[in-house]
């Protein structure tokens, strides 16, 4: 939702001081500084950067004060965020362009708020309805929820649940595998932790695997599935936008003789295995529509990889009407893959692979908009869901005699 600034609504009076109000970001990825909150009607905040990095954009926090009152919030340091964007952009809307933010009473339901970009700074208003309020980039994904759906996922008949690595600070980096068939099939989230489009998606299909109909079943018995829900568990925790604890944005490790140990896992796993198929989900702050993109700018890429890729988008779309096939890579192909992100890695050191770019939007969509939620848990959980059906298709397709 692209919302203008009211010179009404910002000039509405507040009709209590801020003196019971409270701001929270102390708790497993949260992520603000406030810098006044003494006036309800002029709240100010600062977004931290990524431990080591510039890296910045990911906000979440708690709101604890009276309901019915008018609040306004400036992130006074949103702009530092824009000399980091991607190159060839410039015809994109940047990420404080009709990008949120998102509210909740109860960290289930999420809303879209106004805001206004002046350049500088991000404003967004809200009078809330409760006297605790959840604010954020994008829905959060918490701790709790995570382990409780790995718990319902490993306790299923047939799931297997391992950790194949440890993180920079000790976490487990948990992988679940599922199916019996001889094709290797990988999917993985998270590189990037402010992203949890992924776990949303992760979630919608997984559920319709462990509860199968045809089309799951179908892949079930063709492939194996390495499912890596969080890649990035240090800087999901920290709250952080894109690196782990030692500020290192793991797509960009892909390639290294010594890549993060998070990487390492993961890559050294895949080995292991082969790869067959790779999805590798991530989400784009600046645009507007479902993005997936085949490797095919690696080396190792040969036009018989195409006909596959757009099969596979066909078969995508048919399933859901949110992923509409063959939109160009933003911004222009590179005239050079850069190996050290993932899915081009995968692509290139497994050759006869299908390894694919997801990107889902923070925005809302441009074809189907939703200007109450955007681009929301629930679209994303919907996409998950969906991508079962091309998947099975490439499943069929690399088994055919």
């Amino acid at each position: 939702m692209t919302a203008a600034a009211s010179p009404e609504l910002m000039m509405q009076p507040d009709n209590r001081n801020g003196t019971d109000m409270k701001i929270e970001a102390d708790f497993p990825t949260g992520r603000v500084e406030v810098v006044d909150a003494s006036d309800p009607g002029d709240i100010r905040l600062r977004v931290p950067a990524d431990t080591g990095t510039d890296f910045l954009c990911w906000y979440n926090f708690r709101v604890t004060g009276p309901a019915g009152v008018l609040r306004r919030f400036t992130i006074e340091n949103a702009s530092d965020s824009l000399k980091l964007r991607l190159p060839n952009r410039e015809n994109q809307a940047h990420q404080w362009l009709g990008a949120g933010p998102v509210a909740s009473a109860d960290g289930e339901n999420w809303t879209r708020l106004a805001h206004h970009f002046d350049g500088r700074a991000f404003r967004f208003w809200h009078v809330p309805r409760h006297e605790v309020t959840h604010y954020a980039k994008f829905a959060p994904y918490p701790p709790e929820r995570e382990a409780a759906f790995l718990d319902r996922c490993a306790a299923a008949p047939g799931v297997t649940r391992e950790a194949i690595g440890q993180s920079t600070e000790g976490r487990r980096i948990e992988m679940l595998r599922l199916g019996s068939g001889p094709l290797n099939f990988w999917v993985i989230a998270r590189q990037h932790p402010s992203e949890t489009q992924g776990a949303f998606f992760l979630e919608g299909m997984l559920e319709r695997l462990l509860t199968p109909d045809a089309d799951a079943r179908a892949l079930l018995s063709a492939a194996t599935l390495q499912v890596v829900p969080n890649v990035n568990p240090d800087g999901w925790m920290r709250g952080h936008t894109r690196a782990n604890a030692d500020g290192l944005n793991l797509n960009r490790e892909w390639s290294a003789d010594n890549p993060a140990p998070e990487v390492a896992a993961v890559r050294d796993a895949m080995e292991r295995t082969g790869v067959d198929f790779c999805l590798d989900c991530h989400a784009d702050n600046e645009l507007e529509y479902v993005f997936a993109w085949a490797s095919e700018n690696v080396p190792a890429w040969t036009p018989a990889r195409r006909q596959p890729f757009e099969l596979f988008e066909r078969n995508w779309a048919k399933a859901n009407p949110d992923y509409i096939p063959g939109r160009a890579y933003p911004g222009g192909c590179p005239a050079e893959a850069d190996l050290s992100m993932g899915w081009n890695w995968i692509g290139n050191r497994f050759p006869d692979s299908l390894s694919i770019l997801l990107e889902q939007p923070f925005k809302d969509v441009q074809e189907r908009p939703d200007p109450l939620t955007g681009w929301s848990p629930q679209r994303a959980h919907a996409l998950g869901r969906a991508v079962v059906v091309p998947m099975a298709a490439e499943a069929a397709r690399r088994s055919e005699p």
